[in-house]
C-alpha cells in the first residue's frame, strides 16, 4: 500500500508529547505545536474539523509537569493514568492516591494509560490487575474515559472490563492483538485504536483487526515518540507522521484518507473533548 499521507496535521489520539525531546530534540516538540497550532486557527471557522492530539499519563504524579511543558491548547488534553511499572506494582497505593488527586484536576479528560503488560512483566498478574482495576474504578466514579494499554494480555483484560462494567468510554490503545480480540473488545463497546506498527509489513493480523472495525469506533494514533510508520520506521516519532497511518488504514479499508480522518477525529473529540 502507497498511498499518500494527507496533507497537514491529522489527529493523533495517543502522542507523548513531553517525551519526544529526549529521542528527536525540542525542536521536534516545537515543530508539532506549531503545526497543531496553525491547524487549529486555519479551522477556526469549523473546529471540528481541525486535527486534535490526546497526550496520555504514565505515572501518578506526572499531570502538572507535562501540562507546564506542553501549555493548555485548544487541540490538546491530557489524561491522567499511571502504567503497569515495577515502582507503582511494587507500592501502589501511594501512586493510586497521588493519581485520584491528579484526575480531580481541570486538565485531566481521561484516566490513563492503564492495563496488563504480560511483555515486561514488572508485577505479578495480580498486582497488575488490582493496579488497573483501580484505574477502571476511579474513572468510572468521575465519569471521565479510559485509555487501556494491553500487551500479551488480551484474555485478562478482557476479563478484567467484563467484570468491571465501566460504563464510560474505553480505548483500548495500541491495538496489538488479532481480528477476533478485537471482536471482543467491540463487543464490550470499546474504540480500538491501531499505531504505526499498523503499517509494518509483518503485521497481518493488525490489518485484519483495522479492516473490520466500524468507523465510529476507530481511532489511530502513534504512540509517539515511538513506533514511526513506514515509511519513516525507525526514526523517532511524532504525531506529524501520523498521516501515513491514515493513509495507510484508508487503502486498507477501501476509504477516503479525508473522510477517514474526519471520522476519527470526530470520535476523537466525542470522547475526549465533549461537546464542541
Amino acid at each position: 500500500m502507497t498511498a499518500a499521507a494527507p496533507g497537514g496535521p491529522c489527529t493523533d489520539s495517543h502522542a507523548h508529547l513531553s517525551m519526544i525531546p529526549a529521542r528527536a530534540g525540542r525542536a521536534a516538540l516545537e515543530g508539532v505545536l506549531a503545526a497543531y497550532d496553525a491547524a487549529w486557527e486555519a479551522a477556526a471557522g469549523v473546529p471540528g474539523r481541525a486535527p486534535r492530539v490526546v497526550d496520555p499519563g504514565t505515572r501518578a504524579d506526572d499531570l502538572p509537569e507535562r501540562v507546564r511543558a506542553l501549555g493548555r491548547r485548544p487541540w490538546l488534553r491530557f489524561s491522567a493514568g499511571i502504567w503497569p511499572g515495577p515502582e507503582a506494582l511494587r507500592l501502589p497505593e501511594p501512586h493510586i492516591a497521588a493519581l485520584e488527586a491528579a484526575a480531580s484536576s481541570p486538565d485531566c479528560a481521561a484516566i490513563g494509560e492503564g492495563g496488563l503488560d504480560y511483555h515486561w512483566m514488572h508485577g505479578s498478574r495480580e498486582a497488575q490487575r488490582l493496579l488497573f482495576e483501580a484505574q477502571i474504578d476511579l474513572a468510572r466514579r468521575l465519569g471521565k474515559p479510559l485509555i487501556v494499554h494491553s500487551r500479551d494480555a488480551h484474555g485478562d483484560t478482557v476479563e478484567t472490563l467484563r467484570s468491571a462494567r465501566p460504563g464510560i468510554p474505553v480505548v483500548i490503545h495500541c491495538f496489538g492483538y488479532d481480528a477476533a480480540a478485537a471482536r471482543d473488545y467491540l463487543d464490550l463497546g470499546c474504540f480500538v485504536s491501531f499505531a504505526g506498527n499498523l503499517t509494518y509489513p509483518a503485521a497481518r493480523n493488525l490489518r485484519e483487526a483495522c479492516a473490520l472495525v466500524p468507523r465510529d469506533r476507530l481511532l489511530l494514533e502513534t504512540d509517539s515518540p515511538y513506533m514511526a510508520p513506514v515509511p519513516e520506521r525507525g526514526k523517532p516519532c511524532t504525531p506529524l507522521l501520523v498521516g501515513h497511518t491514515y493513509a495507510f488504514a484508508a487503502e486498507l479499508r477501501g476509504e477516503d484518507a479525508g473522510d477517514l480522518a474526519r471520522a476519527v477525529t470526530e470520535n476523537t473529540v466525542r470522547i475526549f473533548f465533549g461537546p464542541q
